[in-house]
């Protein structure tokens, strides 16, 4: 299984002493987690301005990152931009294309796009007592 990493929410993740995040970590450590990332110019302006820039290599060098092609990832958003609440069409462009389901994430507007079964009719993780969300499937 895969998840999305919220620019948002990269603050909480990288810091060890956020017990929230705790399940998230150990989920991509020991469950064969991945987060998805796609390097459209949304995502590499929000994680690099956000301070995901060293947290995204580090992902790939432990190959806990798996991306999506830009091109895919970009039409669809443009597809969607006038379909959505959030100002978020690159998340839920790269939560339909790569099938996620779950997103870390504090945004609210954007948890509204996510669990539009119209949309991707997914989940929302932003606590340690979501960490049902978290199974062992695999990411491909």
């Amino acid at each position: 299984m895969c998840i999305i990493l919220d620019v948002n929410s990269i603050g909480k993740f990288k810091n060890p002493a956020d017990e929230d995040m705790d399940p998230v970590r150990d989920w991509l450590e020991r469950k064969n987690g991945k987060i998805v990332y796609s390097y459209t110019e949304q995502f590499n302006k929000e994680w690099d301005e956000g301070g995901g820039y060293q947290l995204r290599r580090n992902l790939q060098r432990r190959d806990k990152f798996k991306e999506i092609p830009a091109q895919e990832v970009q039409e669809k958003a443009d597809e969607l931009e006038d379909r959505i609440e959030s100002d978020d069409p690159h998340i839920i462009a790269l939560a339909i294309i790569a099938e996620v389901k779950v997103l870390v994430s504090n945004d609210r507007r954007l948890h509204e796009d996510f669990k539009n079964r119209n949309l991707v009719g997914g989940k929302i993780y932003q606590t340690k007592s979501h960490s049902r969300l978290l199974t062992r499937d695999t990411c491909p």
